[in-house]
């Protein structure tokens, strides 16, 4: 068995979606308190106990290329003839999958609730027990929500998802094989998509 220190789990972050519900804005560089949306996923990821951060996006978004740049992870490029979240799943775990992570944690750009201690409580729980399971977070309430860390036998399926069809369908398939990773209050629920969602995380963070 191997040590849980060697055990690999490396971090996903989605970030190449078209943020059609912020009116042609791109959400994930959009001011929100003082710094971009993705700053807060990307320098929690970083803080993490993940062996590798990686970040798919489209390959023509120059400006958050360029942002990224002064981040220590992995920046994957998605085919913008190819958008849709299925697709960056897939892309992004074929590309990570070359690593041979144990597990990869698929988390979205735009959560700015979640923090390193989330996603470690997560990676250290599928490290003291590596398992076939899915561990996904939860709301307090236990409400399905993400990150989702799936284990290496699940590579397959998520390299088959396309267009905008996420994970979704694929989780609802295999809810006995799912654990769930309670995390506090509705964080494991918040993303933020309009600026009606913007306006209200930005008044409950002042």
């Amino acid at each position: 068995m191997k040590d849980k220190n060697t055990i690999k789990v490396e971090i996903l972050i989605l970030a190449a979606g078209q943020s059609k519900r912020m009116k042609g804005q791109n959400k994930l560089l959009k001011n929100l308190n003082g710094k971009p949306l993705i700053e807060y996923v990307v320098s929690e990821s970083v803080k993490s106990r993940a062996s590798v951060v990686s970040i798919i996006i489209q390959e023509n978004n120059i400006n958050l290329l360029n942002f990224l740049a002064s981040f220590p992870i992995k920046i994957l490029k998605a085919q913008t003839d190819h958008i849709g979240i299925g697709y960056s799943i897939s892309k992004g775990i074929e590309l990570v999958e070359k690593n041979k992570p144990e597990g990869i944690l698929i988390l979205l750009g735009d959560m700015p609730d979640i923090k390193s201690k989330h996603l470690d409580l997560m990676i250290d729980q599928f490290r003291k027990n590596p398992s076939n399971y899915i561990l996904r977070a939860s709301s307090e309430n236990l409400k399905p929500g993400n990150p989702v860390l799936f284990p290496k036998i699940y590579y397959n399926l998520l390299k088959e998802l396309k267009g905008d069809q996420g994970a979704k369908i694929m989780l609802n398939n295999y809810i006995k094989e799912t654990k769930y990773i309670k995390l506090p209050k509705m964080v494991a629920l918040t993303d933020l998509d309009t600026q009606e969602e913007f306006d209200e995380w930005k008044a409950k963070n002042l």
